[in-house]
């Protein structure tokens, strides 16, 4: 008797448990839109959390149940995560639903972007640029001017990639813009750990770069010709962003020395998993601004190819050929929104230039690459496949996604 009592007296609990249980967990429904005519590949999707009422742990879902991989990200640097960023493909003049729902913890996602910079106390003669000792840092402000071949930075210069190319630039007086190649999918550049311009199961170093802007170096410029970012004050390096969907580096340049112009930079690089670009964001504390970009030449290469879309909202000129040290096949592109007023300058210290204009002293633009030996699932094939994916990234990066709440 006792135990049917007992069991009379649980039966409420085991129906509150199940009633409990088939309330759904808090939920966001969002609507993405592309009201482009074409269908939008991996398109970046950024929401301010402002926007939104999140729950400790959650997940992103579209309609057909598929989770979707997501990142927060702490932009400013203030200790406290101020955006959601993620990735959707969505068709041509169409929506797509997505909601966020309450989870039991928080999800991890495949490393798919990665952005590295190390540093050591004392330089190793005989490994200057990688070795044991390097040590991985998010910050670093100098304490001296380094200069080339110091040897206390790997690879000489913070490294970013994506799963399907990565970049580095060198951070010392010459500030260009490098590629590596990559021939897998999974983060390679923390993880050299030997001689990288000859060709390695991961990939190599594929440009050289020299006194050239390498490929979308920025700079001013100044009597046609142009000036990077060489002469300046201590820098100071932060990675703000690092995957797993995108990585983001910020340099401070203070007293940027340009024919006795001095002025304050800010650069930030940003590159998103699926793509192969970088998107160079560069401002500066002076007035009306003419700036410069461009591609390295080489001699395999007849010219530049320069196209305008339609619709006139953007530029962009690219290369491609037997241009890598070891004349594999390399195409390197530049997308540069007319907002700026683009104007391809012609051949300037080695360099298909172009310039920018600027009244607010800020540009921003795209550049990419696509190598010969990436993995054979994505390899665009040859110069028709890259002049396609450069017109695709363009539109998808001059028109993008648009996120509203679900009423």
């Amino acid at each position: 008797m006792n135990s049917i009592h007992s069991f009379i007296n649980y039966l409420p609990l085991v129906f509150g448990a199940l009633i409990l249980g088939c309330i759904p967990r808090s939920e966001t429904s969002l609507i993405v839109e592309n009201s482009n005519a074409f269908d939008v590949q991996n398109g970046a999707v950024s929401i301010p959390l402002s926007d939104l009422s999140l729950p400790d742990y959650f997940l992103v879902m579209d309609t057909e149940g598929n989770e979707i991989p997501y990142q927060l990200d702490d932009l400013d640097q203030d200790g406290t995560t101020e955006v959601l960023f993620l990735q959707l493909s969505v068709a041509a003049n169409s929506t797509k639903l997505i909601s966020i729902r309450e989870a039991e913890k928080a999800p991890v996602y495949p490393q798919k972007t990665d952005a590295v910079f190390k540093i050591r106390n004392e330089a190793d003669p005989e490994n200057m640029q990688v070795g044991e000792d390097f040590v991985s840092v998010n910050s670093y402000s100098e304490s001296v001017d380094l200069q080339q071949d110091n040897g206390l930075i790997f690879l000489e210069g913070p490294g970013w990639e994506s799963d399907l190319i990565g970049y580095r630039f060198y951070f010392d007086d010459r500030n260009r813009f490098d590629i590596f190649g990559k021939s897998t999918y999974d983060p390679a550049l923390a993880s050299i750990t030997e001689e990288y311009h000859t060709r390695r199961d991961w990939g190599a170093d594929v440009l050289k770069v020299s006194s050239t802007l390498g490929i979308g170096t920025p700079a001013l410029f100044k009597n046609r010709t142009f000036h990077a970012i060489e002469k300046t004050g201590l820098k100071t390096l932060d990675i703000i962003a690092d995957g797993p969907l995108r990585s983001i580096i910020r340099v401070e340049y203070p007293g940027w020395e340009v024919e006795n112009t001095m002025m304050n930079a800010e650069l930030e690089l940003e590159i998103h998993a699926n793509h192969r670009y970088t998107e160079v964001r560069l401002a500066t504390n002076t007035g009306d601004t003419q700036f410069a970009t461009g591609l390295v030449m080489h001699p395999n290469i007849n010219d530049i190819v320069i196209l305008q879309n339609s619709n006139d909202l953007y530029s962009t000129g690219f290369t491609w050929g037997n241009q890598t040290d070891l004349d594999e096949e390399l195409g390197m592109g530049i997308v540069i929104p007319n907002t700026l007023n683009p104007v391809y300058e012609g051949e300037i210290q080695d360099t298909y230039t172009f310039s920018m204009n600027s009244e607010n002293s800020s540009i921003s633009y795209l550049f990419m690459a696509a190598w010969e030996f990436e993995p054979e699932a994505t390899n665009l094939g040859g110069e028709s496949g890259f002049r396609a994916y450069l017109t695709q990234v363009a539109e998808q990066w001059i028109s993008p996604l648009k996120v509203t709440t679900e009423q």
